[in-house]
């Protein structure tokens, strides 16, 4: 009995050991990867004398449908080609929709040198959840 219960631990040992592995080591693809900025703290940032850059990363029709004022539209499909029109010494801070296109844009932004990322917490739909301002294009 002790024999099974002890290779019972090895073998969660070893499950565990590589589990905690990939998520070292792979590729952090979540915007969890990035500093968060609550909706409260975006908000201030709007009247400050040098706002960051708002990034919304959700597709045009999406932006179009409704966003935050100010937010610049680049889709995360297009970041990797449109990188370069953002500013590297300004803190950006990226959504989307509920957090995965987020992340995907923040870990090519972070690859192509930008150091100052951020997440809004809750993404657009805890934004809309609160009823905070939009812009409509429509």
């Amino acid at each position: 009995m002790i024999k099974t219960i002890a290779s019972q631990l090895i073998a969660f040992g070893v499950s565990l050991a590589f589990a905690l592995g990939t998520l070292v080591f792979a590729p952090a693809l979540h915007a969890e990867s990035a500093q968060t900025v609550t909706q409260q703290q975006l908000m201030a940032d709007r009247f400050s004398a040098t706002p960051m850059t708002l990034l919304d990363v959700r597709s045009k029709q999406e932006y179009q449908q409704g966003h935050i004022k100010g937010a610049v539209n680049i889709p995360h499909s297009e970041i990797v080609e449109n990188g370069a029109t953002l500013n590297k010494d300004t803190a950006i801070v990226v959504y989307c929709r509920s957090g995965r296109r987020a992340g995907i844009a923040l870990e090519a932004l972070k690859e192509q040198g930008f150091t100052q990322l951020y997440h809004l917490e809750g993404d657009f739909l805890k934004w809309q959840q609160a009823e905070l301002p939009l812009i409509n294009q429509q």
